[in-house]
């Protein structure tokens, strides 16, 4: 599921309406803002929903805390989109490589056109 959550957060992050959050957030990270408060708001599901699928660990070998690979595999899912600028077919396999590597999954097998 987190692999098919970073493939379609990839997809999803070059979106007129994800662009303008995108940079919001870089904007106003860690900043004691009103709309910075409201960007974190409207991100914490995905935060939440990354938690609960990290908390079932069926496939994830063991390691760092819950909450810390969670939070991990969210600043993937936003930052790798950025480095790779939408290009695509590129951002979706780079972002699933990066959650693979922060839950300490081996690689897949190369898709065709990536």
């Amino acid at each position: 599921m987190l692999l098919a959550l970073a493939r379609a957060h990839a997809d999803y992050s070059w979106r007129d309406m994800a662009a303008v959050l995108r940079s919001l957030r870089v904007e106003l990270a860690g900043r004691d803002h009103l709309v910075g408060q409201a960007i974190d708001e409207a991100v914490a599901p995905l935060l939440t929903a990354c938690l609960r699928l990290v908390r079932r660990r069926a496939s994830i070998p063991p390691g760092p805390p819950v909450r810390d690979t969670a939070a991990a595999v969210v600043a993937a899912l936003e930052a790798v989109p950025i480095a790779a600028a939408g290009r695509a077919p590129h951002d979706v396999t780079l972002t699933e490589r990066a959650v693979r590597g922060v839950l300490g999954l081996p690689s897949a097998a190369p898709r065709s056109g990536a």
